[in-house]
């Protein structure tokens, strides 16, 4: 299946609603926790990484040292789901035990990113 195209948007303009439309179309598990990991990872989608790279979630390419560099946002989505979200085999398990897992993975180096992250996943559901 390929990524949901919508129409042409800069990095700037993601919305919610099209957050949730690609991971829904790309079968991303969990995408509460998801979404709150691009808003933190990309400063709310104003980072440099973002803005000129694509990169909403933080991911980083080990072998050239830097952050990945994507067409679109929704290119990210789909990196993220081959190069992470497969390895979590549980999609029943709550966002905080996937969450939990991702910490323990070794997706963030912050000590405090499960934290920060269910902070932010708190208030977009209160939304």
């Amino acid at each position: 299946m390929g990524i949901l195209i919508l129409p042409y948007m800069t990095f700037s303009q993601v919305t919610k609603e099209d957050f949730f439309k690609v991971c829904d179309s790309l079968k991303i598990h969990h995408p509460y926790v998801v979404w709150a990991q691009a808003k933190l990872e990309s400063g709310n989608f104003k980072s440099k990484t973002f803005i000129n790279k694509g990169n909403c979630l933080g991911i980083y390419d080990s072998y050239n040292k830097c952050y990945a560099s994507f067409t679109s946002w929704k290119e990210c989505l789909h990196a993220y789901k081959t190069r992470f979200q497969y390895k979590c085999e549980d999609s029943e398990c709550t966002d905080e035990e996937y969450l939990l897992w991702l910490v323990n993975a070794g997706y963030a180096e912050d000590q405090s990113y499960y934290e920060k992250v269910l902070r932010i996943i708190k208030i977009e559901k209160s939304k």
